[in-house]
């Protein structure tokens, strides 16, 4: 017979702390999502699934008149804002123009985001969204504790990249705060996409921990049932409901890639902020006739996470997709040798059988924009077009 504890993968000593870091993480952006009243969603214990929640409507509303107060709270300054523009376009001329013309583009896709991401963390719509998919990792999480262990484990080399960005991220919000100019559209939308990001990102590393645990299984299966001469009846119940999961994993992959796209496509525009701040990194590192102290104040204070930052979110997408892949080909390995055990081993059993031939499923990736996969080919062909872009707008200033 194949016991519960048979084939039940049992973690190494620093499971434990990979597992509090996700659950730590997971709790971070919760505690986030109640405390600013995002999404409206409570988490129920008992059934282990996310509920539309009800807020006390005085404490509901005075949440309300918070957010409304912090965007509208400069709006003096918006005005300065939008008198400036139209000052400016009607004098500013050659290379003066172009910078105004990208910072005021620039200016204009992040408002639009900020707009969106500010959709996402409160409407009905996308509410029903995020609740669906975190409701679904959560039972295919607790169906894979159940029936074969669950194995966690961090990417140490993403985790890094991630950590990076989160410090360069920490140095531009700084610097967003002490400007004499601050402007608060400016600082949410950087928050608030970092939100939104961090989110994404831990389910990135929960699908890479499935697959991992998926695949040790059947690694392990394999080895045991390799010199039997049949596979057990519960052997053939238990992998028939660890294919569905697989089916299950690359569905939800598929619905958050057609209900998340405007993510991955804001992160994508990203990319004329880091042009246009990567022009004045170049022009003040090699132009400037301040000294290197002051030249390294200048660029850290303004230009280091905006030219960094898009970069390592697209970098991160990048390698996800990657390992997605590797992931991907390990399991497809094991699920043909499995394929050969049961048409050796055992009568053709049409339901488990035809488990085994839908297996060929639409590969897990990230898409960026227009259906583009961002791999680490696009990522090299997105700095490439950041760095040549750069210097094309510096070439076009000196002349």
């Amino acid at each position: 017979m194949w016991n519960n504890d048979d084939f039940r993968l049992r973690g190494y000593p620093n499971q434990i702390v990979h597992q509090w870091l996700f659950k730590g993480s997971a709790l971070t952006l919760y505690g986030i999502a109640c405390g600013c009243h995002f999404f409206k969603l409570h988490y129920n214990g008992r059934s282990n699934q996310l509920e539309e929640a009800r807020y006390h409507r005085t404490w509901s509303k005075i949440v309300i008149a918070i957010k409304v107060c912090l965007l509208t709270s400069q709006y003096l300054l918006y005005m300065v804002f939008v008198m400036a523009i139209y000052i400016q376009a009607s004098l500013v001329n050659g290379s003066a123009a172009q910078s105004f013309v990208l910072s005021a583009m620039i200016q204009g896709i992040s408002i639009n985001v900020l707009r969106r991401l500010l959709m996402f963390l409160h409407l009905k719509g996308d509410r029903r969204c995020v609740k669906h998919i975190v409701n679904e990792i959560l039972l295919i999480t607790s169906e894979i504790e159940r029936k074969i262990g669950m194995v966690y484990s961090c990417d140490i080399v993403l985790l890094g990249v991630y950590l990076c960005k989160l410090w360069l991220l920490y140095i531009l919000l700084d610097s967003l705060w002490n400007k004499p100019y601050f402007l608060v559209l400016n600082f949410l939308y950087w928050v608030l996409m970092e939100y939104c990001f961090a989110g994404y990102f831990l389910y990135q590393l929960v699908v890479l921990n499935w697959y991992r645990t998926i695949t040790l299984f059947l690694k392990r299966f394999i080895k045991s049932n390799e010199s039997r001469q049949d596979i057990e009846g519960i052997c053939h119940e238990r992998l028939f409901l660890l294919f569905q999961l697989h089916l299950r994993i690359s569905r939800l992959h598929k619905y958050i890639t057609d209900n998340l796209s405007w993510l991955s496509s804001s992160i994508y525009l990203m990319i004329f902020t880091c042009i246009f701040n990567m022009e004045l990194l170049l022009e003040c590192s090699l132009f400037a006739e301040d000294e290197l102290e002051n030249k390294i104040y200048i660029i850290a204070d303004g230009c280091l996470g905006p030219v960094f930052i898009p970069i390592l979110y697209v970098l991160i997408l990048g390698m996800c997709t990657d390992r997605f892949r590797e992931a991907e080909l390990q399991l497809q390995q094991h699920i043909v040798i499995i394929h050969g055990l049961y048409m050796r081993k055992v009568d053709p059993r049409p339901l488990a059988i035809s488990v085994l031939d839908n297996e060929k499923l639409e590969p897990l990736q990230n898409l960026i924009i227009l259906g583009t996969t961002c791999d680490r080919q696009f990522v090299l062909d997105y700095i490439l077009t950041a760095i040549l872009t750069a210097l094309s707008l510096v070439q076009y200033t000196i002349s």
